[in-house]
Order: structure tokens, then C-alpha cells, then sequence
């Protein structure tokens, strides 16, 4: 009776370890085959979700495109002007040469970041004009 629940035990722990682990190996789900639902500029969307609007305008988790200026770039993220954060999928080579410049950029609406005051994105690509 006590190796049987010996067993038992070691089987039921084998199974959640394994099921762990596949969770945690699975890839990411991929954004950039997805199709844009909006397209805004950088300042309206900033402002919708400054203001109280964001509900009726986006929905978290929607592809959208953004078009704006770069405020800051970084070898994974790109800022635009005025507080839209973008994670690229792919490294910049040479992030400083898009300062200042106008860009579309596709990517997964994460949420805003009250404390920094900025509308998130991940899984960015630029979208070509």
C-alpha cells in the first residue's frame, strides 16, 4: 500500500513538472502575420488613452499601426513623440539614425504606463510606406 502510493505520488508530480515545462518552452504567439485593425497617429492615440476614450477607440491586444516622429530609439525600442513605446522584434542597427525621424510602426496594443505616461506596444515592426 505504501509503494503504491509512493507511485502514485511520483507520477502526479512527473505530470506537473512536465506540464510546467511545456508551458513555460512554448514560443510566443507571432503578431507580425496578424492584420492591423487601426491605424492612428501617435498623438491620437496618446490622447485617447490620456483622456478616458481609449475604451470606445482601442481594445488591448488589437494590432494597430501608429505613425509619428522617433523621440528616442534604442537597440530594441523605439519612443514616439509624445509617449507611444515601441518593442521592436528585431534589434536596430544603428537605433540613432531614426531620432527624429517619421516612421509606421505595427505592433500588439500592450496598455498605458501611468508613471511614465505612455501607451505601450510589443512585438513592433516598421510598416513600410
Amino acid at each position: 500500500m505504501h509503494k503504491k502510493l509512493l507511485l502514485f505520488i511520483g507520477l502526479a508530480i512527473s505530470v506537473v513538472l512536465a506540464i510546467g515545462l511545456f508551458q513555460y518552452f512554448e514560443p510566443a504567439k507571432d503578431h507580425g502575420d496578424q492584420p492591423i485593425q487601426k491605424t492612428l497617429l501617435a498623438t491620437e492615440l496618446h490622447a485617447a488613452f490620456a483622456s478616458a476614450d481609449s475604451m470606445e477607440l482601442l481594445a488591448i491586444g488589437q494590432v494597430i499601426a501608429v505613425q509619428g516622429t522617433v523621440q528616442s530609439a534604442g537597440q530594441s525600442s523605439l519612443v514616439l513623440h509624445p509617449g507611444i513605446s515601441c518593442s521592436m522584434t528585431a534589434p536596430l542597427s544603428n537605433p540613432s539614425r531614426f531620432e527624429g525621424t517619421e516612421v509606421k510602426v505595427k505592433g500588439r496594443l500592450v496598455g498605458f504606463d501611468d508613471l511614465f505616461g505612455e501607451v505601450q506596444l510589443d512585438f513592433g515592426s516598421f510598416i513600410e510606406p
